[in-house]
C-alpha cells in the first residue's frame, strides 16, 4: 500500500467525522438533534472520493481529497460555528453536492482505468476468446 492511498483513507474518514459534526446540532439548551439530511449531504462527496481511491492510487485522489477536505472542513466551520443561525443560507446542502459533481469524472476515469487493467489482463490468460473470427 502506497503512503498515498494511507491519507487517502484518512482523508475519507475525516470527512466523514466533519459530516457527522455538522449534522450534529444543539437542540435548545440540554440535547443535540442529528440532521439526517445535512449528514447524508456531508457524506455525497466522500462517497464519490471512495469510489475513486481503491481504483486509482495517483497523486491525483491525493490532492483531490486534500482540497475536498479543506473544503469541506471550511464548510463546516463557518456555517455551523460560525454562523448564527446556522444553516440558513443552505450553503450545506450546495457545496457537497456541487463536490460531488466535481468528483465524478475523477470516479469515472477511475473506474475506466481499472476496467482496462481488467480486460487487458482477460486477454492474457484468455487469448483465443478474443481472437478475430
Amino acid at each position: 500500500m502506497q503512503a498515498t492511498s494511507r491519507f487517502d483513507y484518512a482523508f475519507i474518514a475525516a470527512g466523514i467525522l466533519l459530516a457527522f459534526i455538522s449534522a450534529l446540532t444543539p437542540h435548545y439548551n440540554a440535547a443535540y438533534y442529528l440532521s439526517v439530511s445535512v449528514f447524508l449531504a456531508g457524506v455525497l462527496p466522500w462517497l464519490v472520493y471512495s469510489i475513486a481511491v481503491p481504483l486509482m492510487h495517483t497523486s491525483i485522489t491525493f490532492v483531490s481529497g486534500l482540497l475536498l477536505l479543506a473544503v469541506h472542513g471550511w464548510l463546516v466551520v463557518s456555517e455551523r460555528f460560525m454562523s448564527t443561525q446556522p444553516y440558513d443560507s443552505n450553503l450545506i446542502y450546495v457545496v457537497p453536492l456541487a463536490m460531488s459533481l466535481l468528483l465524478l469524472p475523477l470516479a469515472i476515469a477511475a473506474a475506466r482505468t481499472s476496467w482496462k487493467k481488467m480486460m487487458q489482463r482477460k486477454r492474457r490468460h484468455h487469448p483465443d476468446t478474443h481472437a478475430p473470427a
